[in-house]
């Protein structure tokens, strides 16, 4: 993987002849937690992975405040860098609030679309009211704990045992600064309502859940199933919020099925 920097944002780019691959990470994690999917993809696909705004390495950035719509513009802004037209693009959590403004934004420059873990919802008071206490915690100084809580939300317990994989994600949350973490949850919150424009996107899509995942329960990425024109669905049993981390063999084969059917 060949990294860069565009406006200040951490770009990894695998390379290659294969038609465009680009992966969103879910909050509060970064590009890495796609390694698996980088290893397996690469040999058939120019793979894109990429930190988040003020995310991981992406910290070389004019200020920590930003909206869901600069997220997105900032996906369209790496694609043109890297003279991407169209791009396949998978995101996780996040990453799929990303992907479906960017698809809706700007319908031509995608070949298909995968959500996993994700809604189309925005936030409601409950939501936006549990947001602001996690700032106010983390002004406070209490980042650990909130990655900490953080943590046993994302995965399931049985995955929470593997300590690998625990320490891995808590690693990767260990990289970003407050500030970042912040400016994060404030664009989350800023995202647009994108439940009933789904039936406007035109290009193939796949949605991908855990059946375990509390954050993201299955009936949420159902519901966006059913709003889609063009779409199939998959649930991928004991994992939670981070699939493609907790069962990267099984998430890798289905979303490789699914870019198979896709005509280029």
């Amino acid at each position: 993987m060949h990294t860069t920097k565009v406006e200040g944002l951490s770009v990894n780019d695998s390379g290659g002849d294969g038609s465009p691959l680009i992966l969103i990470h879910a909050f509060p994690l970064c590009s890495r937690m796609w390694d698996k999917q980088v290893e397996h993809f690469g040999k058939m696909h120019r793979v894109i992975t990429y930190d988040v705004r003020g995310l991981g390495y992406s910290t070389e950035i004019p200020s920590y405040q930003f909206t869901m719509e600069e997220l997105v513009n900032d996906l369209i802004m790496i694609m043109d860098h890297l003279g991407i037209e169209k791009a396949h693009a998978c995101g996780v959590s996040m990453g799929g609030y990303i992907l479906q403004r960017a698809v809706l934004k700007n319908p031509g420059r995608f070949l298909s679309a995968v959500f996993s873990d994700t809604r189309a919802e925005s936030d409601g008071n409950e939501a936006l009211i549990a947001r602001s206490n996690d700032i106010i915690k983390i002004k406070s100084g209490n980042l650990e704990e909130f990655f900490d809580g953080m943590l046993k939300k994302l995965i399931t317990e049985r995955s929470y045992e593997n300590k690998e994989l625990r320490t891995f994600i808590r690693t990767m949350m260990g990289w970003n600064k407050p500030e970042g973490v912040i400016g994060t949850l404030i664009a989350i919150a800023t995202r647009t309502n994108s439940y009933y424009l789904l039936k406007e996107i035109e290009i193939p899509c796949h949605v991908i859940v855990g059946r375990n995942d509390v954050i993201t329960p299955p009936v949420r990425s159902f519901f966006m199933k059913e709003n889609l024109m063009n779409s199939d669905f998959t649930v991928l049993d004991d994992c939670g919020h981070l699939p493609n981390l907790e069962r990267p063999e099984e998430f890798n084969a289905d979303l490789e099925r699914f870019l198979r059917t896709v005509k280029t």
